[in-house]
């Protein structure tokens, strides 16, 4: 017949829908638990915005429990090739559900964000200003939640439109309101994510130190970027009138905006692991560093050591040479300062105060026992 559509090819993406959403699961789910260990083992305090992202990172987990038996109902594949017809109202129902979850999540890990940004906020206004973005961004998910909820009558007409009487607010007033959302969504993930600028801006310190905290509290960006991906989607939903297969890359971007965003808001949180690790690691080397330097080479090179001269004037330079100690005997040096405590003869950091600290330091040589002539 000349109205019969033509029956598109088998493309199947619904692999690709699970190993893109389960990655991102993944990954956000790994970055707050190590937020959260963090937070109990290394800060011991667990704040509110810590509560945020794991109720985040718990309904994004749901949604993604309810993706996969939704792909199996036949997500990610045209209507003509799902078996039996009935898994489409089941995998419309499942797809459903996400849509709400989606928007929760998405509000949590905002809220989280707004919440961190508070504890970093000394100025009044910037504190005003993050609570009323917090507020914009639920009141706008309240809004997407009435869209949702009120989108058809009865509300199971979404999923199943074999039911009588059923009828749904027009596709083009749909798309404008998904179009609407998601701006406002891109909105307030580049508010939050540029919002660290203003705040570092009179903060004391190195100006590459201020750079790198603002660009790891920018990291909101990338979540900005995503959802930017979504909105290029958005006009191509109900383009092969089968809803399963053209929510494919929604679902696929939608949650990768919420991983992402979970993902930004909880690297900032992780900075006393990376500082633990940086420490130990300089621990580490300063006890391999020091074995090393405890061993004099059987050469004829020659140090100097502090010596006052004998007129008593500036410090002076006795030469001694090395030569005169056994092959590979330990050598240990203690510095004492004027107060009587050792110090480490390693570089250390600047004084803070300017001032004359006097230091002592004794020579410890401690010979081969196997050497011949050296007692």
């Amino acid at each position: 017949m000349a109205d019969a559509r033509e029956k598109p090819a088998d493309h199947n993406r619904g692999a690709e829908i699970l190993a893109v959403c389960g990655t991102m699961v993944a990954l956000s789910l790994f970055t707050v638990v190590m937020r959260l260990w963090v937070r109990v083992r290394i800060v011991k305090h667990v704040g509110s915005d810590d509560w945020a992202i794991i109720a985040a990172m718990t309904v994004i987990f749901v949604e993604m429990m309810i993706i996969i038996p939704e792909v199996g109902y036949g997500a990610g594949r045209h209507v003509e090739y799902i078996d039996p017809p009935s898994n489409v109202i089941k995998g419309l129902h499942l797809n459903f559900i996400t849509q709400p979850l989606c928007l929760v999540a998405l509000c949590l890990t905002k809220v989280s964000v707004g919440l961190f940004l508070l504890r970093l906020t000394p100025s009044p206004k910037l504190r005003r200003f993050v609570i009323g973005t917090i507020g914009f961004t639920i009141l706008s998910t309240t809004g997407n939640f009435l869209t949702v909820f009120f989108q058809c009558q009865p509300l199971a007409f979404a999923w199943d439109s074999s039911i009588e009487g059923g009828k749904c607010i027009p596709p083009a007033h749909l798309k404008f309101a998904a179009f609407f959302n998601s701006s406002v969504a891109v909105l307030t993930d580049v508010t939050f994510a540029l919002l660290p600028i203003p705040m570092l801006w009179n903060v004391q310190m190195n100006w590459r130190v201020k750079t790198a905290v603002a660009g790891i509290l920018s990291l909101g960006l990338f979540a900005a970027v995503s959802a930017i991906v979504k909105i290029t989607f958005l006009s191509n939903y109900g383009e092969h009138g089968d809803f399963l297969y053209d929510s494919s890359d929604l679902t696929i971007w939608t949650t990768i905006e919420i991983c992402a965003a979970i993902i930004a808001a909880s690297i900032p949180a992780l900075k006393p692991l990376f500082k633990t690790l940086l420490d130990s690691a300089s621990a580490r080397a300063h006890h391999y560093g020091s074995m090393y330097r405890g061993y004099v080479r059987d050469t004829a090179d020659v140090s100097r050591t502090p010596k006052s001269d004998s007129a008593g004037g500036a410090p002076g330079f006795e030469m001694y040479d090395q030569a005169k100690f056994a092959p590979h005997a330990n050598v240990g040096i203690t510095c004492m300062n004027g107060s009587g405590s050792e110090e480490s003869i390693l570089p250390q950091a600047p004084p803070t105060t300017l001032g004359i600290t006097k230091t002592t330091c004794i020579t410890r040589t401690v010979a081969a026992p196997d050497v011949k002539g050296n007692s």
